[in-house]
């Protein structure tokens, strides 16, 4: 299609200096795409949970055997892995050194591997911005020690078994036609596993609005498989959907939200005693 030719010409004017691509598939095609082009730099989503996931460590020290600055996206895990990280995990953590949050763990499990060249950590306050700059500039390889890798071993583990579904809310799925709030139904259903099945059943009843006497639950999804196409974690979603119903909504559910429903009417202004 002249795409190289294009670049080619672009490079020669300045207009591009450096020319590199984003994977999002699955590990084979990674290793086609880096020997399809002389590319200048790659980039993966890589974190202590996705060691083998998409590009995954193998396509990580493939790169860099080319000699490609390696770009880490989702260092975090859409966050789950500084703010989403179970309390059985918290305490290995906290024992192994209490002085790193999660998410320096994280990122200090990065920056000990030579090949990766940068982290895309997303931050929303000032004090996340400090400690980033903090554990990137203490951090390098070889930084972990090995109490400090088990550590992290260990919390993979509790990871593991209390997230059932790897969603990292990004929302590519949506919206979803028949309303169906699937990012939400997928984080309430992890933290029933994660932090108890009565707080992720409170966090089920409020993301899929039922408690507001809507129809935004898991149990209405038709399988139409549009949310499909756009995951990039290439989740099953709509089977997903189904575990979450058959966990999220017992047979109990539709009483109690007609309940939670009729009580919250009685309480408005102006209603009826």
């Amino acid at each position: 299609m002249g795409i190289e030719e294009w670049i080619a010409e672009k490079k020669a004017s300045g207009a591009i200096r450096q020319v590199g691509f984003s994977f999002h598939g699955a590990q084979g095609g990674f290793f086609e795409l880096l020997e399809a082009y002389n590319w200048d730099f790659c980039q993966i989503q890589y974190n202590y949970m996705n060691e083998t996931y998409q590009a995954g460590r193998a396509g990580l020290l493939a790169a860099a055997k080319k000699g490609l600055p390696v770009i880490v996206m989702e260092p975090l895990l859409g966050g789950r892995l500084a703010s989403g990280v179970p309390q059985s995990g918290l305490k290995i953590f906290g024992d192994a050194n209490p002085a790193y949050s999660p998410a320096v763990w994280t990122l200090r499990w990065l920056f000990s591997q030579p090949e990766v060249t940068v982290v895309l950590s997303g931050m929303n306050a000032e004090q996340q911005l400090e400690e980033n700059i903090a554990a990137a500039q203490s951090a390098g390889p070889g930084c972990l020690s090995r109490e400090e890798s088990a550590a992290i071993e260990a919390v993979k583990s509790v990871f593991e078994a209390a997230y059932k579904i790897p969603c990292t809310g990004c929302n590519y799925c949506m919206p979803c036609p028949q309303n169906v709030n699937i990012p939400g139904c997928f984080a309430a259903y992890n933290a029933s596993y994660a932090n108890g099945f009565v707080t992720g059943l409170t966090q089920y009843i409020t993301s899929t609005a039922a408690n507001r006497g809507q129809n935004y639950t898991a149990r209405h999804c038709v399988k139409c498989g549009k949310c499909e196409r756009h995951c990039p974690q290439q989740i099953e979603i709509t089977k997903a959907l189904g575990a979450v119903a058959r966990r999220m909504e017992p047979f109990w559910f539709g009483a109690a939200i007609r309940i939670i429903n009729a009580v919250q009417s009685s309480e408005k202004p102006g209603a009826a005693n």
